[in-house]
């Protein structure tokens, strides 16, 4: 039988080809199998592609006759590229992104600003950051002080007091933008009438794309922001807007970095504009110790007194303590507490605002019914308190007959931060024991009325007249002052030494006269032999007008409770009251209470004078000067070390120690 013919005869190489891939052997059935074969038909390898391509056109028929259509466009990724400033553009728009922001579309505009959350980065900071070598910012202690604001508001709120203080030169005043607004710096100097004069010194703190960040990556940009700026200028304190405009996560990305990095962060009330100006007159030492100071407030209360306890605790709770924490309130109780005193101290909160920190307020009663006697009042007095660190805890020490003025606390910190911890305070600062808030109208004896010093005002080296300021007095005083932590220490070591010498040494020749009046309580008397024997005085306030931080009232006056039974023999007429003829404290008359601004009563325009250009009057009530007063107490404290503190007469002096009296006493040397 012939061979069918070769399907590639033209080729044989082809054919060669074609034989090596042929199914079929070269059997007899694969022979047959190829005779059997359509020729010219459809190859195998064809139907089966022909299949696939229809089962994929099905399957992409049914696909996109069943595809979703309410699917909203993918939002693009930024670009990280460099960006012309930290609001650059985002990415463009794609087709029907502007449908995002139409009313009542799911996907709004304000929702698709703050979805960004990539890396931080800011392109305006380190350049002014740079810039700033000459405020010494380097330095851990330094002039630097910080003003930073997110939100637009709490700039305008915070701008004028930065430029009040910039003007002032005693800090570096610097303000920090952290906010989302894609407003440039010169647009917000302007807009808040900030001028050169101002000297502020700006600083961009914000990231890039703020305007399309998430509120996490915006508290972790004020965070950072704050971390840079802290490196490079260290602010001694930063000011914050509290009035509640200000972003929450600007506040908390500020105070938790402020909280690591050991710096103080001052919040500012709403009001701060119109009641807290005298802030500007502090410097950065000042300012830094603005959280760290604790005050507590002290109260003896008297039995069958619940009308003057009343009316004190009323005025307290009227006080404006602004951002600053309220202090601690102990009342000291007499055994007998009367009916009216007890049913409002059951409803009477401390502090009376919302606090987180819960109750302020401790009551001590006394047990012993029996009356005290000088040295027993002397000692309950001064173990009412005991400062944590000395030099920061402090005590405010008030009479129940005292009425205090809503801006006392006003007075008494910024009295307190400038002389006590200001770079000024070496300032015979070593010599300052108190703070009083109210002026006596009699000298300590209570015979002689007293008449504040005047000061001279100078033009240059010219002095120009006589005017009104602050004084420098060695008597203490007990109706409202706040004594310094670090002299109430060498206090109870004072008077623990004098109690002990009195009953072991026989009573002293030149010291046993009782200098101070029997209406002021007994503690007066230790305060004032101590001030004497240290040269230690007290600052007095003195205002142009009548009015006053404290005045006291004599309607309800009863006298310590120490000398009850000897000022009741002098009374006339079976009256529980002193005779105001022989006590003229009595008969002083009451003054208004300061409602307005601190600054507008104070003189020299709210600025406090140094402590070298007070006046400066001795125990008595005598001018004298420092040099003057400081011979004085080497004198008295000689003799009072041979009377009072049993040493021998050629015994050496010994030397002061810091919180101590001991080198006023030697009973207890071996």
């Amino acid at each position: 039988m012939p061979l069918p013919p070769r399907l590639f005869s033209g080729d044989e190489e082809l054919g060669k080809k074609d034989d090596d891939h042929r199914r079929g052997g070269r059997t007899p059935m694969g022979l047959a199998w190829q005779h059997r074969r359509i020729p010219h038909g459809p190859h195998r390898r064809t139907l089966k592609r022909l299949a696939l391509g229809i089962l994929a056109f099905i399957v992409l028929y049914y696909f996109f006759k069943n595809m979703p259509t309410d699917l909203e466009n993918p939002r693009q990724r930024p670009s990280y590229g460099f960006t012309a400033g930290p609001n650059a553009p985002p990415p463009k728009s794609t087709p029907g992104e502007d449908s995002r922001s139409k009313p009542g579309h799911k996907g709004t505009a304000e929702s698709v600003a703050h979805d960004f959350n990539g890396p931080i980065k800011f392109y305006h900071l380190a350049s002014t950051l740079h810039a700033v070598s000459k405020t010494r910012g380097a330095e851990l202690i330094n002039h630097n002080v910080l003003f930073a604001a997110a939100s637009l508001k709490s700039a305008a709120r915070l701008l004028p007091i930065a430029c009040d203080m910039a003007i002032r030169e005693r800090n570096y005043v610097h303000f920090a933008l952290l906010g989302r607004d894609d407003i440039s710096m010169d647009i917000l100097r302007s807009v808040n009438g900030i001028t050169k004069e101002c000297k502020i010194i700006f600083h961009d703190g914000r990231p890039d794309f703020s305007l399309h960040s998430t509120d996490f990556r915006m508290e972790v940009a004020a965070s950072a922001a704050f971390n840079h700026i802290n490196t490079f200028i260290h602010p001694q304190a930063t000011f914050v807007d509290a009035s509640g405009e200000e972003e929450i996560w600007c506040l908390k990305g500020i105070k938790d970095r402020a909280v690591t990095a050991g710096r103080t962060v001052i919040d500012l009330p709403g009001n701060a504009e119109q009641n807290l100006m005298w802030i500007t007159m502090l410097d950065s030492s000042s300012l830094s110790s603005w959280n760290k100071v604790t005050i507590d407030i002290v109260v003896h209360a008297q039995s069958s007194s619940s009308g003057s306890l009343i009316r004190l605790l009323n005025s307290l709770k009227k006080a404006d303590f602004f951002s600053s924490a309220p202090p601690r309130l102990t009342i000291e109780l007499s055994h007998n507490i009367d009916e009216p005193s007890r049913r409002y101290l059951s409803r009477f909160k401390w502090p009376p605002a919302a606090q987180n920190s819960g109750s302020l307020l401790t009551l001590h009663h006394r047990i012993p019914q029996h009356g005290l006697s000088a040295e027993e009042n002397s000692i309950r007095m001064l173990e009412s308190f005991w400062p944590s660190d000395p030099s920061t805890s402090h005590v405010l020490v008030l009479s129940p007959q005292i009425e205090l003025s809503p801006l006392f606390f006003h007075y008494l910190k910024y009295s307190l931060l400038e002389f006590k911890y200001s770079f000024s305070r070496i300032d015979y600062q070593q010599n300052l024991m108190a703070l009083s808030l109210d002026i006596p109208s009699t000298y300590l004896n209570d015979s002689t009325s007293f008449v504040p010093p005047l000061t001279n005002l100078t033009k240059g080296s010219n002095v120009v007249a006589k005017g009104i300021s602050p004084f420098l007095w060695q008597a203490p005083n007990s109706n409202a002052a706040l004594y310094f932590g670090e002299k109430w220490v060498e206090l109870h070591d004072f008077v623990a030494q004098s109690l002990s010498s009195e009953h072991a040494l026989p009573t002293p020749t030149t010291l046993n006269k009782k200098e101070v009046s029997k209406t002021y309580p007994s503690w007066l008397e230790h305060f004032l032999k101590l001030a004497r024997a240290r040269g230690y005085w007290t600052i007095y306030p003195n205002f142009e007008d009548s009015d006053s931080l404290a005045t006291l009232h004599n309607d309800l006056y009863q006298p310590p409770e120490e000398f009850r039974e000897e000022v009741d023999e002098e009374a006339s007429d079976g009256e529980l009251t002193a005779d105001p003829a022989k006590h003229l404290s009595l008969k002083h008359s009451e003054t208004a209470l300061i409602t307005k601004s601190l600054l507008s009563m104070l003189p020299f325009k709210g600025e406090l004078p140094k402590i070298a250009g007070m006046p400066l009057l001795s125990w008595d009530g005598s001018p004298t000067t420092v040099e003057d007063l400081e011979q004085h107490a080497v004198e008295y404290s000689r003799v009072f070390r041979r009377e009072i503190g049993g040493c021998d007469e050629g015994a050496p002096e010994k030397i002061q120690e810091d919180f101590k009296a001991r080198d006023l006493f030697c009973l207890n040397d071996l």
